[in-house]
């Protein structure tokens, strides 16, 4: 095993690791970005170029300076994205024996803000499911069952956009007592998460309408008009497409959210950047307020770490301290106080 080899070789030998990961493309190219970016400051503190660089050479002095001048104008955001990049690089290289331990702890990066979930409140949730089942929304190209089926799937379930996309007709199980949809996480994580009855007649409406619509893409041998909605499709089929009858893709998913939103009214409830995740919060505040541990909350959300969880429970009680903050008791209870202060 060659000790301290290229930068450039280690780089890609890291990736290689990476590989059964299944990155997408998005993440790997900003993880190129950020490796990209240090090597080039790295090489100009020692004055080297870049395809020079050795392993030995990005000592915590160097590091720091190169963190320190790459990082001048960037936002926080942006510095701890990369300074998590280069932790994951050097883990990658401790294991593979070139280095003794990461000298990434002694690199400083900017402190992550606490952002609590935002998910909506009842009243906004009621106006959503109110406007899917509003008959009336005028639309350029109405299909209200698909609207309605994947809008309160999402909500339901607390999948992630690329969850639900992902879905197939085969991942549901319709047994009586275990209703259940199978989804494929992060890190190609399975999990089965438990949906009521009522969920899968939405969706059953939403497949009748979907070969009407498509009659072409239904099966058409070994079923027959008394058979349920199921029946006409393969387990390999996608449970949501698009208008053009495609499996449904991200920019569809988001544009559907967010007119929902809008005709609901919500739109300005939501949280900025957070189009099916603000459905994923208000599914997972739910489930916490009706008694749900930070354990099975992260069972239920295919979360990796348990304090991501937690937020949800920190979220949920700062809603209850707020509301109580709001109880006309509680404007009484100040009002005598402030009386007998005086």
């Amino acid at each position: 095993m060659q000790t301290n080899p290229l930068v450039t070789d280690a780089i890609d030998g890291w990736f290689e690791a990476r590989a059964p990961r299944k990155d997408s493309p998005h993440t790997r190219a900003a993880y190129e970005r950020d490796l990209a970016a240090i090597c080039v400051a790295a090489g100009a503190h020692l004055g080297r170029p870049v395809d020079e660089l050795r392993i030995d050479d990005l000592t915590l002095r160097v590091l720091r300076s190169a963190f320190a001048a790459w990082s001048h104008g960037r936002a926080a955001a942006t510095v701890r994205r990369a300074h998590s990049t280069w932790s994951g690089f050097f883990e990658h290289l401790v294991s593979e024996e070139h280095l003794a331990g990461s000298p990434m702890p002694g690199v400083a990066k900017p402190k992550a803000p606490r952002r609590l979930p935002k998910p909506f409140a009842e009243d906004d949730a009621a106006r959503i499911v109110a406007v899917l089942t509003d008959g009336s929304a005028r639309r350029r190209d109405p299909w209200p069952e698909l609207d309605a089926a994947v809008v309160l799937t999402a909500m339901v379930t607390g999948v992630r956009a690329a969850e639900l996309l992902a879905v197939d007709l085969g991942d549901v199980t319709r047994t009586a007592g275990n209703e259940r949809i199978r989804v494929l996480g992060k890190g190609e994580a399975e999990r089965a998460i438990p949906v009521e009855p009522a969920l899968l007649g939405i969706l059953a409406r939403y497949l009748d309408s979907r070969r009407e619509r498509f009659p072409g893409t239904a099966r058409r041998r070994g079923v027959s008009e008394s058979d349920d909605a199921w029946a006409w499709w393969r387990a390999g089929d996608p449970l949501f497409v698009d208008r053009s009858g495609e499996r449904m893709q991200i920019g569809a998913l988001q544009y559907l959210v967010e007119v929902v939103y809008r005709d609901a009214g919500v739109n300005a409830s939501r949280a900025r950047g957070a189009l099916v995740h603000a459905l994923r919060h208000t599914a997972a505040t739910r489930l916490v307020e009706r008694g749900a541990t930070a354990v099975e909350l992260m069972d239920f959300l295919g979360h990796r770490s348990l304090s991501t969880s937690q937020g949800y429970l920190s979220a949920t009680a700062a809603s209850v301290r707020a509301a109580a903050a709001r109880s006309p008791v509680y404007g009484l209870l100040t009002a005598q106080v402030d009386q007998d202060d005086g």
